[in-house]
């Protein structure tokens, strides 16, 4: 933990300490605050010293503490408090929400963890507190009261730290803009001033010490680097997504920082050896694209002849729309495609969440991106990345109609056969921007603390609000999670089909000496020429032994064994394909007619629709299979194909799903 050494005349250690404990473990960032409080302090002639508490063990806060405050003797302490919890309901639900990512219930609080840390410090020194951080500026008086520091900053520091003299002998502070005091009757909140972004570099070989520190040299630099340096472009948002605290934080007018200096940043973590740099701003391209395309142009001039070229990303919004020739720009300047996750495809619901845009804009978006991506990989001999399509589907003003029509739209677009997975945010962090609690419709927000459910709503503990209208119809809201991570799995990614367990699958609807039949009938039987490699695999199998090595294998269904998966499967395929008739009769009696011969080109949306328009349950499906299988032959394949239609399709028949799904 270097301490800066700036020109001007400093004092021996540390004027200003800046610490935080409000790290979130399952996405550590190191804070930007740190980068841009220090090089704010630089041009005052104060020295910054920076210790984040995320990889130091609770038991161990108090001696490192000791240790640092012993080191640098600052005068000041500046805690930085960046969020007062992930936002993410799956983080504070009281059960473990289905679909949810793998983290830790109840294990981030970072409001509590600050709290913890300020009384430490009261143990161990004398020195002056100052809390600030974005999250600190969402619920300021709140947090004053309850963290009782001796000084709190809302937004930009600057003003504070140009006057830090005038600040620790309480002195004129009053006038001084941003900074919160004490005062007679509890704190003094100043006037807030929204200033533009810095006019002056930020990366010192001290700070970016600090950052390689916190993450390992290895996430950062080179070319397998995973983690992003931050470097400020633009500061404020005009827009008013109801989910969004930026425009109150950072201001409702957007300022664009002087680009040379952004490059003189980005020039300097590039020499350096930093491999990817993420371009802050609430959204680059607000009212046009004109900054974006901007800054592709000087990224590539940095890259160009560069030995290790610097890839960048940034918040971009849908509209104003790109064209295509835009974004192959975009990717041959090294843009990396940045994460959006989209309310709806719905213009009804986008007009109500107010964000900028339309189902057009978020449609064309999502399908540019995706296809250029794709194909400037195979042009580059890049390999294809996992990806993952996020909507906030479960946005306050979200409606059965607003989620079928959503996913009408990704099914005529086939997007959920083109990602890996998907994560739906089924719930708003509920906050306050001085009119009331926002994303709240209905007084059914809550809070959430440590020990549970608390009695009232409070902002400083995670708080949220479930879609009124889907809990109403699902009945609720752990409904409404479980039908979203259906959702997810089954009609917005591959992911059902990637955990399918085909031989499983096949010890359950048949046994040993049906199989051996079976494949006694297929060793007779002449293949196909459009088979593919693992039906081959499987005649071959049969040809040699009657099958009795596949079946064995098969048999010792060892889930990682993911040839015997690809084979059970085609087995499964070669078997129902030898009784074309009474297959293709079985899927006429349920209402998909042809699904045998065309079953590649339909998604789970298509089979699950079809099915619903019908029948009210999976097992009046089966019904109907059954009296369609008839005597004669062997029913047990008409039927075999109908599992595993419903097997491979994800199919589950609910009345109040079906509604959601398809309006049905």
């Amino acid at each position: 933990m270097p301490v800066d050494d700036p020109t001007a005349p400093a004092r021996q250690g540390a004027d200003i300490l800046l610490l935080s404990a409000s790290n979130y473990p399952a996405l550590p960032i190191y804070p930007y605050a740190f980068v841009q409080v220090s090089a704010v302090a630089a041009r005052h002639g104060l020295t910054a010293a920076r210790f984040d508490l995320l990889h130091t063990p609770k038991a161990s806060w108090r001696a490192a503490l000791r240790e640092v405050l012993e080191r640098t003797g600052p005068r000041l302490i500046g805690v930085h408090l960046r969020q007062l919890d992930s936002i993410f309901i799956w983080n504070y639900a009281d059960y473990d929400l289905p679909g949810a990512p793998p983290v830790r219930r109840n294990s981030y609080w970072p409001f509590h963890d600050t709290e913890q840390l300020i009384s430490l410090l009261r143990e161990l020194t004398e020195c002056p507190i100052m809390v600030g951080g974005f999250g600190f500026t969402t619920r300021t008086q709140d947090l004053l009261d309850r963290l009782r520091p001796d000084f709190g900053v809302t937004g930009e520091p600057d003003a504070v730290l140009e006057r830090l003299d005038d600040v620790l002998a309480h002195r004129d502070v009053d006038r001084i803009a941003n900074l919160a005091h004490r005062s007679d009757d509890g704190y003094t909140i100043n006037p807030r001033v929204f200033l533009p972004p810095a006019d002056h570099t930020e990366y010192t070989d001290a700070v970016l010490g600090d950052l390689l520190d916190f993450y390992g040299p290895r996430r950062v630099i080179g070319p397998d680097a995973d983690a992003h340096v931050p470097v400020e472009v633009q500061r404020g948002c005009p827009y008013r997504c109801y989910f969004c605290t930026e425009p109150m934080v950072k201001g409702r007018r957007h300022h664009v920082r002087d680009l040379d200096v952004v490059m003189a940043d980005i020039a300097f973590l590039a020499d350096r050896g930093v491999s990817r740099v993420w371009l802050v701003c609430s959204e680059i391209n607000v009212g046009s694209n004109a900054l974006l395309l901007e800054m592709a142009a000087r990224m590539r001039e940095l890259n160009r002849g560069r030995a290790g070229p610097v890839s960048w990303t940034c918040y971009l919004l849908p509209n104003p729309p790109l064209d295509r020739s835009d974004i192959r720009a975009l990717l041959e300047a090294r843009f990396e495609p940045s994460w959006n996750q989209f309310a709806s495809y719905h213009d009804e619901n986008l007009k109500r969440t107010r964000v900028p845009y339309r189902a057009r804009h978020a449609v064309e978006a999502q399908v540019s991106w995706l296809e250029e991506d794709q194909a400037y990989r195979r042009a580059h001999g890049l390999p294809e990345p996992r990806r993952r399509l996020d909507m906030f589907l479960g946005n306050t003003y979200a409606t059965p109609e607003t989620v079928a029509a959503t996913l009408r739209t990704v099914n005529e677009l086939r997007l959920g056969e083109r990602f890996d997975d998907s994560l739906i945010t089924r719930a708003t962090r509920v906050f306050d921007l001085g009119d009331g609690l926002l994303g709240d419709v209905s007084a059914a927000a809550y809070s959430v603390g440590p020990d549970g459910l608390l009695d009232e709503v409070d902002l400083v503990h995670p708080t949220f609000s479930y879609p009124v209208a889907l809990v109403k119809a699902l009945g609720s809201a752990r409904a409404v999670d479980e039908f979203f991570a259906y959702v997810e799995k089954t009609f917005l990614s591959r992911a059902h089909r990637a955990r399918l367990d085909w031989p499983a699958f096949l010890a359950r609807h048949t046994d040993g000496e049906r199989l051996a039949r079976w494949c006694e009938r297929l060793r007779y039987a002449p293949g196909d020429a459009g088979e593919d490699e693992a039906a081959r695999g499987v005649r071959a199998s049969i040809a040699a032994d009657g099958g009795a090595a596949l079946l064995e294998r098969l048999r010792e269904g060892d889930a990682a064994d993911e040839g015997a998966g690809r084979a059970a499967r085609a087995l499964v395929e070669l078997v129902v394909g030898a009784e074309p008739d009474r297959v293709r009769d079985a899927f006429a009696a349920i209402g998909l007619p042809g699904y045998w011969h065309d079953r590649g080109a339909r998604t789970a949306f298509d089979v699950c629709a079809g099915l619903a328009a019908r029948f009210t349950c999976v097992e009046d499906v089966r019904s109907a299979a059954r009296a369609a299988a008839g005597p004669g032959g062997d029913p047990a394949i008409p039927l075999l194909a109908v599992e595993y239609c419903l097997y491979d399709n994800n199919v589950l028949l609910r009345p109040d799903y079906s509604r959601l799904l398809f309006g049905a």
